[in-house]
């Protein structure tokens, strides 16, 4: 977590200060700047930030060792560039736009289902070698970390936890289970099908991606429990 006296701009200042990152739109990066920075996200990608030496991406950028930390001062400092500058100028509006979008349809949950996963699939896929990146070293790097939990998945949560109260008042989800196990249940589908579709797919993607996206919403909101299993409403007897 942030320090409690810090609001989010001004831990991201300080992250910035420490590591020299560039938080300004307006000042464009060098050619080198692009070399090192397009290197880094492919090797940190293949290899992990531990497995990534500086002169392996000074290598593939074609650029001398030096210059990385001329520009960078050291390798997190370079891995940190990759991900809080974009974070904290578009991670929100980026993610949750076209979620709120989507959401402000009239129409079936399923079909609200079905489009909000096509939507973050699509997102993730086309950022996968940065996503990758993030999702495995948050583990190990509590700036990674705390930006994730501070300002996208709290951002995210206070959204979709606002939808989810609005649809148990109107009776189109359970109100007898908790708003953030049903959050919950969304994200997992969602994200179960993003790492098995980049790890595994041959098992456990074998639909066209229509089809998945279709019967995703369907468990998210009917489950998978056949005739014999299915429980009635609370208090009430099986069948």
């Amino acid at each position: 977590m942030t320090e409690p006296d810090k609001t989010w701009e001004e831990w991201v200042r300080l992250v910035a200060d420490e590591y020299g990152l560039n938080l300004d739109k307006k000042d464009k990066e060098t050619e080198k700047q692009k070399r090192i920075l397009e290197a880094a996200l492919h090797i940190f990608s293949e290899r992990g930030f531990e497995g990534t030496s500086t002169h392996a991406i000074a290598e593939k950028a074609g650029v001398a060792e030096a210059t990385i930390f001329k520009h960078y001062r050291s390798k997190k400092g370079l891995l940190l560039h990759l991900v809080i500058p974009a974070i904290s100028r578009v991670a929100t509006p980026y993610l949750l736009r076209p979620v709120l979008k989507i959401l402000d349809q009239k129409k079936p949950l399923e079909e609200l289902m079905r489009e909000i996963y096509a939507d973050r699939v699509g997102l993730m896929e086309r950022n996968w070698k940065r996503v990758k990146i993030i999702l495995v070293e948050s583990l190990f790097q509590p700036e990674l970390r705390v930006a994730l939990q501070e300002h996208v998945a709290r951002a995210f949560y206070q959204v979709i936890s606002e939808r989810i109260e609005e649809w148990k008042r109107e009776g189109r989800l359970r109100d007898d289970l908790p708003t953030h196990v049903i959050a919950r249940s969304l994200v997992s589908i969602g994200g179960g099908y993003i790492l098995t579709k980049n790890l595994v797919p041959e098992l456990l993607v074998q639909g066209k991606e229509e089809e998945e996206l279709t019967w995703m919403a369907d468990v998210l909101l009917h489950g998978v429990a056949g005739p014999k299993e299915r429980r009635s409403l609370p208090g009430e007897m099986k069948e």
